[in-house]
């Protein structure tokens, strides 16, 4: 028996590697053309572009996906599906991935099976501090410095309002969309 089918029998969860920017089409296409159950994580962010902040959806794990298939009867099937490159090994095996880790990712999934990066801070926004000796401290976005990724903001203490600078990594950031962002 060739080395690489010494796998678990049985419908299983495997990671697919897909061509550049086409998860979502292989993930589509196993499920309509041969009734696989997929799972192709997205995630939200917002950039900034020339006509303004637009929403963009991705890959979570850009180049892959998830498919549950039982690697006997389907290998060939998933391997050659459109969009799709290879079935990745490790260590000369095909291992699936546990059922426990695609929950997991899941869970913190919406219903369309994406979920928001952190919204970037903004000039005004009212934040806390995550780390350090300010920890919870609520201050005010004075200036964002993307370049350093740190954030100018404005503290209170003993009744002044005092200038600071934190790393972006140190304040909160909100989690979901604002309505007049979308």
């Amino acid at each position: 028996m060739d080395k690489a089918f010494q796998c678990e029998p049985g419908e299983l969860w495997y990671c697919v590697r897909t061509k550049p920017k086409k998860e979502r089409m292989a993930a589509a296409n196993m499920a309509a053309l041969h009734g696989l159950e997929v799972f192709c994580p997205q995630i939200r962010f917002r950039r900034k572009t020339a006509r303004g902040p637009v929403w963009f959806q991705e890959a979570m794990f850009p180049g892959y996906m998830f498919a549950r298939f039982d690697m006997f009867e389907n290998k060939r099937l998933v391997s050659y599906s459109p969009g799709v490159l290879n079935l990745p090994t490790f260590n000369g095996r095909y291992v699936p991935v546990p059922e426990s880790v695609i929950k997991t990712i899941q869970k913190d999934l919406d219903d369309n099976g994406s979920v928001d990066a952190g919204m970037p801070l903004e000039v005004g926004e009212e934040t806390t501090v995550l780390e350090g000796s300010m920890r919870g401290l609520k201050v005010k976005v004075i200036k964002v410095m993307t370049a350093e990724a740190r954030v100018a903001v404005l503290l209170e203490m003993l009744g002044t309002l005092v200038e600071a600078e934190f790393p972006v990594d140190a304040l909160e950031h909100r989690t979901e969309h604002r309505a007049a962002d979308d």
